[in-house]
């Protein structure tokens, strides 16, 4: 017998009707059938259904999200796993480059100023000699110092503190001016728009300065000149430029340059690679930035841009 209210029209023999009706704030889907004038009724309330299917979903999300984060967890833990060797192995590799840097340095630093007095004391026939192995000994002596330097900022940050670029600028040119006065090169520091203060570790930037004139004095002829120029562009940054008149070096070599080993095709030969490796790296985990542009016979502009310590 039909439901009150929910009477659906009768169809004709054979033929079945499907509807839904509102009733009393419930949706209600009608089936009728009519079997040889025999009308049979069947009626259902959504609501349920609607609920189920809700249920359903929301309990398949929760599984979907709580296999997720099983499957991150699970990931992550047999990462660390997996790279905690490597990463021991990388550690000790540390700590021994760092021991080897450090026990290494004073014997070479000796053996460099014993070389030195000996230059100054020996004959013309013997000079020539004892300069050279003057000049082994202190390339001896930068590559120690370029493998504490790669350890130092492989490990643990150090304490940064205000520096003076400066003084350091004033500083390396000062330790450089018996090498570029023997080969006839000036160098010179130009002061602009200061102050220089940024916020860093002395030795590393030291050691960057130091790089980029060695690099420098290794692609100027004799002749040639180094400038040395400090400034601030804008309000938030110290600029230091290191420009020299040598060799210089294809557009295209701008970045190559910057990559462990990389040399020269140009200058005296000397090994710029690491050394400017080590400059990129120090430069930017300090936060700034080094860029190099040169030609081909018209020399080349380093670029070194940090932040101002007041602003760091």
């Amino acid at each position: 017998m039909p439901v009150a209210g929910l009477a659906a029209l009768t169809p004709s023999p054979g033929d079945v009707h499907t509807e839904r009706r509102s009733l009393g704030g419930m949706t209600y889907t009608i089936r009728v059938e009519n079997h040889g004038g025999v009308v049979s009724q069947a009626y259902f309330e959504e609501r349920y259904q609607i609920q189920d299917r809700s249920s359903l979903l929301f309990g398949l999300g929760i599984a979907e999200l709580l296999a997720l984060l099983a499957a991150v967890v699970c990931g992550r833990v047999l990462a660390c796993r997996a790279i905690r060797p490597l990463a021991d192995a990388l550690r000790r590799q540390r700590t021994f480059v760092s021991d080897a840097s450090h026990e290494l340095r004073a014997p070479l630093t000796r053996l460099h100023t014993r070389a030195q007095l000996l230059a100054r004391r020996s004959s013309e026939r013997d000079r020539d000699g004892l300069e050279q192995l003057v000049r082994g000994t202190r390339e001896l002596g930068e590559v120690v110092e370029d493998l504490l330097l790669s350890a130092q900022a492989c490990g643990g940050r150090p304490e940064l503190v205000p520096v003076e670029l400066g003084v350091l600028a004033e500083e390396a040119v000062a330790a450089e001016a018996v090498r570029a006065g023997a080969g006839q090169v000036r160098i010179a520091v130009t002061r602009e728009r200061g102050p220089y203060v940024v916020q860093g570790v002395p030795t590393a930037l030291r050691r960057v300065l130091s790089a980029l004139l060695d690099n420098a004095l290794g692609h100027t002829p004799p002749g040639g000149s180094i400038e040395v120029w400090l400034g601030q562009p804008d309000d938030r940054y110290v600029e230091l430029r290191v420009r020299d008149t040598g060799v210089g070096f294809p557009a295209a070599d701008s970045d190559r340059i910057f990559e462990r080993f990389a040399r020269g095709t140009e200058g005296d030969g000397r090994r710029f690679g690491l050394g400017l490796a080590l400059v990129r790296e120090v430069v930017t985990g300090h936060g700034g930035t080094i860029a190099a542009v040169a030609r081909p016979g018209a020399g080349a502009t380093f670029t070194l841009r940090l932040l101002r310590a007041d602003l760091a």
